[in-house]
């Protein structure tokens, strides 16, 4: 038994280091350009050892995919409790999703190339997808709770998650693609506002 487990420690700890090795690289250099060999490289295994926890690269893709999503989503739903007003839940959701991808920026920029992929390499598109459609449904259920009593179709709700995601993602990728620096409470009260106008505003 306490072989099985030092086993399956030192799997996981490679597991780790793959993906680690592997986010690494698609921050750097991007999903495209880089290899299987360059992610066996960074993380000092053999080849062989990747495919034994990822059967390609689109697999450890979706790994790092999933496990960001996790993290965003477990961040979101920390600071979004005990809240009383729908405006209070939206912008907690909001600046959860901020902070979030203000300290991950390499999830950021994951994301946003998956996005690409997605386009690009329809064969993959489903099960990539899948995880985009779980941050989706995330929001869509925070905000059917934050305008409870309110009449909105399943699809009206859908659109403002859908709006809600562009919005951050969106904004923040094009901070980093402009390289611009701005003071971090100035732009999250800023962009928060933009969007709070916009949608929240309009729908009381």
């Amino acid at each position: 038994m306490a072989v099985e487990r030092r086993v399956e420690r030192r799997m996981a700890a490679t597991r780790e280091r793959l993906a680690s090795a592997a986010l690494a690289l698609f921050t750097k250099q991007g999903i495209y350009d880089t290899t299987v060999e360059e992610v066996t490289e960074a993380a000092d295994v053999g080849k062989g050892t990747f495919y034994q926890h990822f059967p390609s690269k689109t697999a450890i893709i979706r790994h790092l995919l999933h496990e960001g999503f996790d993290e965003l989503l477990n961040q979101c739903r920390r600071e979004v409790r005990s809240v009383a007003t729908a405006r209070e839940r939206v912008e907690r959701l909001l600046g959860a999703q901020f902070r979030f991808f203000g300290k991950r920026r390499d999830l950021l920029i994951l994301f946003h190339q998956v996005r690409g992929l997605i386009k690009l390499q329809p064969k993959d598109a489903r099960f990539l997808q899948k995880e985009y459609e779980r941050y989706i449904h995330f929001l869509a259920t925070e905000l059917t709770t934050s305008f409870e009593g309110r009449r909105y179709t399943e699809e009206t709700i859908r659109q403002m998650a859908c709006a809600m995601a562009g919005f951050v993602t969106g904004y923040l990728s094009y901070l980093v693609i402009l390289g611009l620096k701005t003071d971090r409470a100035t732009e999250l009260d800023i962009s928060t506002r933009i969007f709070l106008e916009g949608v929240v505003e309009r729908t009381q």
